[in-house]
């Protein structure tokens, strides 16, 4: 986008900060993207120090001579060549085969596209990809974020939502070229960083965008400014000749469009819900800081007191949709008022696990298997790849299948048993899929070795005639 005659220059005074650039992302890769803060923000310093002085020195030796010139491009060439070695050392055990982040990223693609598909048009709705991921992942994967700004967005508004998002990119770009091409490297990096990345999704990264569109707007209304104030003294030779005191007049020198009182009245509608959409904003954050802090302190309290569960009470009412929270106050209550309290949570979090994993848990100790079965069934597949949900699963499945003996019911029993030992099953398909692809774990999903001794349990409850010696749960 430069001067024809300036591109040279250009690529001498990146020469030093890619290469730092790249031996500070190796730092990087190498500390897992989190190195420690003192000596990482000390190695900042330094490569920035040193990008400063190397593009001082190249520019110098540029303008000295022909032996100089050809210094400096041979300190590009080097430069070059060191940064893309540095990068490539630094990615190459992120993107290998089977296990490099690279292919997470495609496997991750691929599920959120198969997610999207189920409603392309207006999408599923804020926060699609953090809350259902764990529910169609097809690897044990972590990530809360999808790695990808336009999937994102697809995921969470459809369409519809993409192609405003994207209308509005391509406008503020060909602003941005038009009046401040100097900017539009920064535009760039935003957007498509963003398209295969999560920066999109920190507030700081939209208020950097919109700046940077702003910003452009005002070299646009300098311009005509200045044009304006120019032709100043010409609009007011002609002013004076075509002056009149004709209200009509006056009234059709004004803009068209506020020549109607609802849009004169446009700007104030526009303040005010401005005003009521930081308000609520505002209310939101406080009541979820207020439910924290209640929370916290509830947890901090003695176990079982009637401060405890006033400390839960409170924090249901700042913020009643935390399901941390509804669990957490559900074990203070009896047990029909606790499956209440977490039945009613579920209109709210229908996709949230830990509420199905919990009415099992209610379930199997009440000794209604069929029903326990069902709700840890559905905690599964929404977090099919959690060890610890699998072997508390099994676990509550055995010890409804012993409450129903004891009752004096031995076909239900054995039928919860039949349930369990299939939960068994299936956890240890999916053991035996994850094993076999050699692909990341980065969950640790693993066929737990308690979870091995319940399957064998819930077998024997199975075909027994009588039960036999109630299992301990392990930790």
């Amino acid at each position: 986008m430069q001067r024809r005659g300036h591109r040279l220059p250009l690529l001498l005074a990146t020469a030093a900060p890619l290469a730092s650039a790249a031996w500070l992302y190796g730092q990087l890769a190498a500390a897992q993207l989190a190195p420690a803060p003192v000596p990482g923000l000390l190695a900042l310093a330094g490569a920035w120090a040193a990008a400063l002085l190397g593009t001082l020195l190249l520019c110098r030796l540029w303008h000295c001579g022909a032996r100089a010139r050809a210094a400096a491009l041979t300190a590009l060439a080097l430069a070059v060549t060191a940064a893309a070695a540095l990068a490539v050392a630094s990615t190459a055990e992120r993107l290998t085969a089977g296990v490099g982040t690279g292919l997470s990223r495609l496997q991750m693609w691929r599920d959120a596209l198969g997610l999207w598909t189920e409603a392309a048009w207006f999408g599923h709705g804020g926060d699609t990809w953090r809350s259902m991921y764990r529910a169609i992942q097809s690897s044990p994967y972590v990530g809360g974020e999808v790695h990808n700004g336009l999937i994102d967005i697809a995921l969470d508004t459809g369409l519809i939502g993409l192609i405003i998002i994207c209308t509005w990119f391509a406008f503020s770009l060909r602003n941005t070229r038009e009046h401040a091409p100097g900017l539009m490297p920064s535009m760039l990096v935003f957007v498509l960083h963003g398209a295969m990345d999560f920066d999109w999704s920190f507030t700081l990264m939209w208020m950097l965008f919109i700046w940077l569109g702003a910003w452009a707007y005002a070299y646009k209304n300098e311009r005509h400014m200045s044009a304006a104030e120019e032709l100043a003294p010409f609009h007011a030779r002609q002013a004076s000749v075509s002056y009149t005191s004709d209200p009509s007049t006056q009234q059709s020198r004004l803009p068209a469009w506020f020549r109607y009182p609802v849009m004169r009245a446009m700007p104030r509608v526009t303040g005010l819900a401005i005003v009521i959409w930081l308000g609520g904003t505002v209310w939101l954050a406080s009541q979820g800081v207020i439910a924290e802090a209640q929370y916290r302190s509830a947890r901090t309290a003695m176990e079982g007191t009637n401060q405890q569960k006033a400390a839960f009470i409170a924090a249901f009412q700042s913020n009643p949709y935390r399901p941390e929270i509804i669990i957490s106050l559900s074990r203070t209550f009896e047990s029909n008022d606790a499956e209440a309290l977490l039945l009613n949570s579920l209109s709210h979090s229908p996709g949230e696990p830990q509420l199905y994993q919990e009415l099992g848990e209610r379930a199997a100790q009440a000794g209604r298997g069929t029903q326990a079965g069902a709700y840890f069934e559905q905690a599964i597949a929404l977090n099919r790849y959690d060890t610890r949900s699998h072997s508390a699963a099994l676990y509550w499945m055995a010890y409804a299948s012993r409450r129903e003996w004891a009752a004096g019911y031995p076909d239900r029993a054995r039928q919860t048993a039949a349930a369990g030992v299939r939960m068994y099953d299936y956890y240890e398909q999916l053991n035996e899929k994850v094993t076999a692809r050699n692909a990341r774990n980065d969950r640790r999903f693993t066929l737990d070795q308690n979870a091995f001794n319940y399957g064998n349990h819930l077998r024997i409850l199975a075909s027994a005639a009588k039960p036999l010696e109630q299992i301990e749960r392990t930790p």
